[in-house]
């Protein structure tokens, strides 16, 4: 076990070790606000698990589950618990597949039953078009209806399935998606399924609980519900801290639950834990208490002062001189000049500020200008479908080629390449074989290269065409369809009055193709935090001395977010009034949680700078939304 097991039991951390102690094993789920140490929670819980039930659970050939969000969250806690073989520590998207794998041909049936509803949905799509249905869009559609067709005929051939980073039928691999919606279904209609579970895993532990589907919490409910007393589920999560639409936000406790709240915060200073109280104060009211501490030489723990301070500056062309000029004021006021030249974090929605400085400007207009959302959110974490090929292989397995690291590049190779697969390798011709896909990573390592001409459509067609991956359908849809004509002026409307996303996806798919692909090393170094700007929506359990948070809607074509709206400077639209008639969240609620989140990193020293466009209306509403104090709320003429 880490360190984190030697750190002090909080009454949160007794009160969960009283559920796992108990006669009868008791669900729980724990409320645990930033900073408050809930992985540390977490471990613990392990830990106690460990302990008290170690040896049964030995005896009967059963481990304890912990499934999180990310595979980087995964290895965390996989290296806390000492590799401990009593706990499975994995993604939620492995986890399932490792509970459906053994079931070939139940898969089987699933995914030919799959592919019957795709096809079922294109063909009501066909049958119902709109008279302004582009002939773009008709084409697309009878391209993928027949190749689903394909695939279901031939479903029957497939040796076996496996789980990949996007579905190909034919081939034999689910992606994310269908993995969890496989899961999740064999979960809700097969009570035998439910029982396997539990007796594998008595134990469940769910990390960030709040991002979880809500199709993954019923089904894990279900199992719960199915053998009380033997299994015991545990969320642990932060409802204020979910970011991502498709997260279940705040999980409802069942009858004889453990609801256990952790109030600490052991990261922020007292100004900015203010700050992050006065935040939630609109949300679920939860206060959180003590801070940051350090101790003195006597061994006295003494509060950590920190400062928390608001600018409110012009949205126009000056904003990097403005930002420039507030760090050397921050640097001269807490005689520290880390501010004015060292390291921060400045946090921002993949703004255009931090796509222009490291070179992913195209790419980043791409997928947010006239895009479908589902781009927009998937390009804050490079999840997005069209992305994927270049951050699992293209991106690695050039780094590899060009570094000479020859067992990394075979490993990405064997991990990717469909010529590679136990199905496809020829029982001779490897060396020929191994030689030909050598010669195209060094291909695509020139390819890639920064200063390169290559577009993005020319490496995709360059792995397509040398077996380097199995591409996404979705985007074979698009290379097989040739260059594409240039997006028409009125996609954007079009896809407003057939109120469907082909219209959007294909201008945004056109701009993405023809993008270079060497900007993809940009986005990469943004995304896996290797520069000063982090995406507000990626830092969630990542913390910084000294944090300054970015807010302008003006650079941001991110709609789901608007500061102007949640600080008050602009008044909800007509839409947003009926979602709050109807119980639906707003873009408020949305960024409230997301300004929560930026603002809870800070350890030391939190700035935040908000671009408006009337600084006078701006600074009222934000001064009278009291979450600074009055005296720490500046505008531009504080700059000198």
């Amino acid at each position: 076990m880490s360190r984190r097991i030697d750190k002090p039991d909080t009454p949160a951390d007794i009160e969960l070790r009283e559920c796992l102690s108990a006669a009868e094993r008791r669900s729980f789920i724990m409320v645990a606000g930033a900073g408050s140490g809930k992985t540390t929670s977490l471990i613990k819980a392990l830990s106690a698990i460990i302990d008290l039930h170690g040896e049964e659970l030995k005896r009967r050939r059963q481990r304890v589950a912990c499934i999180t969000y990310t595979e980087i969250a995964a290895e965390e806690i996989w290296t806390d618990v000492g590799n401990n073989p009593i706990v499975h520590v994995s993604t939620i998207h492995s986890f399932m597949w490792m509970l459906v794998r053994p079931f070939q041909s139940d898969v089987r049936k699933w995914v030919a039953a799959r592919i019957q509803e795709k096809i079922g949905e294109l063909e009501e799509k066909i049958a119902t078009y709109g008279p302004r249905v582009q002939q773009r869009t008709k084409d697309k559609d009878q391209r993928d209806l027949a190749r689903y067709q394909q695939s279901l005929e031939r479903i029957d051939l497939v040796k076996s399935f496996t789980y990949g980073t996007g579905s190909d039928y034919p081939k034999g691999i689910l992606g994310h998606d269908d993995v969890l919606r496989c899961a999740t279904q064999f979960l809700d209609q097969r009570p035998l399924f439910r029982s396997l579970l539990a007796q594998q895993f008595p134990f469940v532990f769910v990390d960030e609980s709040q991002d979880t589907t809500e199709g993954v919490v019923t089904a894990l409910k279900e199992v719960a519900a199915q053998s009380q007393g033997k299994f015991c589920l545990g969320f642990f999560g932060d409802p204020m801290q979910r970011i991502y639409m498709t997260g279940a936000g705040p999980i409802g406790a069942e009858d004889g639950w453990a609801t256990i709240t952790k109030e600490e915060n052991f990261r922020c200073p007292t100004t900015v834990l203010a700050v992050a109280n006065a935040i939630r104060r609109d949300d679920d009211k939860l206060e959180q208490t003590r801070g940051r501490t350090i101790k003195t030489p006597d061994g006295e723990e003494i509060p950590v002062a920190g400062t928390a301070r608001m600018f409110i500056l012009p949205a126009d062309e000056r904003r990097d001189q403005y930002i420039a000029k507030v760090r050397a004021w921050v640097a001269d006021q807490n005689c520290d000049e880390t501010w004015r030249d060292g390291f921060i974090k400045l946090l921002v929605i993949v703004h255009r500020m931090a796509a222009r400085r490291l070179g992913f400007d195209d790419l980043y207009v791409a997928m947010n200008s006239k895009a479908p959302s589902s781009f927009k959110d998937g390009f804050l974490d490079a999840t997005a479908w069209p992305l994927r090929a270049f951050m699992s292989l293209a991106l690695p397995l050039a780094s590899a080629t060009n570094e000479g690291r020859e067992f990394d590049a075979m490993s990405l190779l064997r991990m990717f390449s469909p010529k590679l697969s136990k199905e496809n390798t020829p029982k001779i011709g490897i060396p020929t074989l191994l030689a030909d896909l050598r010669h195209a990573a060094a291909k695509l390592a020139e390819m890639m290269q920064p200063g390169s001409k290559a577009t993005i459509r020319d490496v995709l067609e360059h792995m397509r065409d040398t077996g380097l991956i199995a591409l996404d359908p979705r985007v074979l849809s698009y290379l097989e369809g040739g260059v594409p004509p240039p997006p028409q002026q009125d996609d954007n409307q079009a896809a407003q009055e057939d109120d469907e996303d082909a219209p959007l996806e294909m201008s945004a798919m056109d701009s993405f193709l023809a993008c270079k692909a060497s900007e993809f090393w940009g986005y990469k170094e943004y995304v896996e935090e290797l520069s000063p700007f982090s995406t507000q929506q990626g830092i969630k359990g990542a913390e910084f001395d000294r944090v300054l948070v970015i807010a302008d809607d003006g650079e941001s074509s991110h709609f789901q977010f608007s500061y102007d709206k949640y600080f008050g400077i602009k008044e909800l639209s007509d839409n947003d009034k009926k979602n709050l008639d109807e119980g639906k969240e707003t873009q408020v609620e949305r960024t409230r949680r997301l300004f929560y989140v930026c603002c809870t990193r800070a350890m030391d020293d939190l700035v935040v700078v908000l671009f408006a466009d009337d600084v006078g209306a701006a600074e009222q509403a934000v001064r009278a939304k009291n979450l600074f104090p009055a005296d720490q709320i500046f505008t531009e003429a504080a700059l000198g």
